[in-house]
């Protein structure tokens, strides 16, 4: 691909998600076309997915959502001690539970997911284009153009805002997720390349963003019904598992050809019956399917090292803010497995599937 062409693809964006809270002020997320690079070198033989000279640019190909440094960028402002790395590692938390399932995800979109889960970095000649608000990071505990797909970015977002309480509250009576979730899905639906024409590779990137995005979007409605009677809070929590389940569901080909099959599990309940309790592992296996290793670009030691030998920097900040850990569950943990689920609901669970 040619470095004017990189450049052209970063001027093509929807809005993913606005403002919620004081802290984000004017913040928003977009989501675009981005192309990307490998950054490390790999071994072994190539796939079909291993970058390939284009003209000027060398890439793997094209994922649709955002990057880690705008990621950061919306979910700081709170100023609590060590604050960048306490997001960064809460965004790798939330984002361990899908690199989990990406390992047993089988088919296409499987492939092209693996892309936006951390694993690339958006070209450099694409990165001098993009004009969106991008945290600084230090080159020790991330790169700010790492890519996160656009699925993957919304969850992660809601799960580290539902941290708190109160916020999570709101979210949870708003139904915010599901919005949100809604909203981008008809955006990207609504794709337009105003400036060049698409390779087919990208025009597949979408799709399998599209359908990550609805299946996301029937997972959280389905939680919403089915936790309505519950407390706000715990009904957000709900969605966020549900979403991501239906989203990113282990053990399961997932392709155009599938998505009406794991849409129909995801009304029936059945998909969310069969689904094991995730427990982070901060471990992740290479895909055999691509050379895309989900969060090798949030490199996992360097956020565990504390800095001045103070230990955790991260405790001071107060009940307003859950601190996570690289093995602790997410910050949902508490309604978030299967085996959470107590009798009454798996009484509605049985009930709804059957209706």
């Amino acid at each position: 691909m040619s470095k004017e062409e990189a450049q052209s693809a970063a001027h093509d964006r929807v809005q993913g998600l606005g403002a919620f809270f004081a802290y984000q002020r004017e913040s928003a997320i977009y989501f675009r076309r981005l192309v990307l690079t490998v950054p490390s070198a790999t071994s072994g033989k190539r796939s079909r997915d291993y970058a390939k000279a284009r003209g000027a640019v060398t890439i793997c190909g094209s994922a649709f959502g955002t990057t880690l440094g705008a990621l950061c960028a919306y979910l700081e402002g709170r100023g609590i001690p060590a604050e960048k790395a306490h997001v960064l590692r809460s965004v790798r938390t939330q984002l361990l539970p899908i690199a989990d399932a990406l390992q047993t995800m089988r088919g296409a979109d499987a492939e092209y997911l693996a892309r936006g889960l951390a694993s690339c970095r958006v070209a450099k000649a694409q990165q001098v284009a993009m004009q969106d608000p991008t945290a600084r990071i230090d080159h020790k505990y991330g790169n700010p153009f790492t890519c996160i797909g656009a699925t993957a970015a919304l969850l992660t977002c809601f799960s580290v805002m539902s941290a708190v309480q109160d916020h999570a509250t709101h979210l949870g009576l708003d139904n915010s997720l599901g919005k949100a979730l809604r909203c981008a899905l008809v955006n990207m639906e609504n794709w337009k390349a105003s400036r060049i024409a698409m390779s087919e590779d990208a025009w597949r990137a979408l799709a399998s963003e599209r359908r990550a995005l609805q299946r996301a979007s029937a997972g959280a409605r389905r939680a919403g019904y089915v936790a309505q009677d519950r407390l706000p809070h715990e009904v957000i929590a709900r969605q966020i598992e549900w979403a991501r389940l239906a989203a990113f569901p282990a053990d399961t080909l997932v392709n155009e050809f599938s998505q009406s099959t794991i849409l129909s599990e995801v009304e029936t309940l059945a998909l969310f019956r069969s689904a094991a309790p995730t427990v982070p592992t901060g471990q992740c296996r290479a895909l055999t399917v691509s050379e895309t290793v989900p969060l090798s670009q949030i490199p996992l030691g360097r956020l565990l090292a504390p800095k001045g030998g103070r230990g955790d920097a991260d405790s001071s900040a107060g009940s307003s803010w859950v601190t996570l850990s690289s093995n602790a569950s997410s910050a949902y943990s508490c309604v978030s497995s299967r085996g959470s689920l107590d009798g009454e609901l798996l009484v509605e669970f049985d009930a709804l599937g059957k209706s």
